[in-house]
């Protein structure tokens, strides 16, 4: 999925919870720490990152790619991340630099941090194939990927679209009736 994609669901789903920019962020940090380093390492090697078309493999992008996409887009590896997290909140208190509410809990702002990283994933794992990137996401207990279908094709797309609308107008539903309690 596209990466402006996985800002808007990311930034939405935390309804407001997570900072706009946290939000956003982690939900493209799963690919951003994929595919940032990865440009880095071809260009310093004098290749050039490959055009993705119906054609392109995930082997095309290189060692680096595949083996920071098996840890970005791993249920285990987010799940250790938002546990680490909760530890930290618990120990040093919530940053509240990253959330909009003070009252979150550790464990919730834990929660709210993590979730747009969540549902990255889980939004990958239907729209991947196992020819382009199959989403790992039991890695490294499980090789297992699901054979989906290309995010780029029109009826994902179009849904991909219709379930950001969805999250947007229950965000924007919740506010207006906050504003008019």
């Amino acid at each position: 999925m596209d990466v402006i994609s996985h800002w808007f669901m990311g930034s939405g789903v935390t309804q407001g919870r997570a900072k706009f920019w946290v939000a956003g962020s982690m939900g493209v940090l799963p690919d951003l720490l994929v595919f940032v380093p990865n440009t880095i390492i071809l260009l310093l090697s004098g290749s050039s990152r490959p055009d993705v078309d119906d054609s392109t493999v995930t082997g095309d992008f290189g060692w680096y790619a595949w083996e920071a996409y098996q840890i970005t887009h791993s249920l285990f590896w987010i799940t250790i991340g938002f546990l680490f997290t909760w530890w930290y909140f618990e120990k040093k208190g919530v940053n509240q630099y990253f959330f909009t509410n003070s009252s979150l809990s550790a464990r919730d702002a834990s929660f709210w941090l993590w979730l747009p990283w969540l549902l990255h994933i889980l939004n990958d794992i239907p729209t991947h194939t196992k020819q382009f990137f199959p989403t790992p996401f039991v890695a490294p207990i499980s090789d297992i990927t699901f054979d989906g279908v290309r995010w780029s094709t029109p009826w994902v797309w179009f849904t991909n679209l219709a379930i950001i609308l969805v999250i947007w107008g229950v965000v924007f539903y919740q506010k207006k009736n906050v504003h008019n309690s």
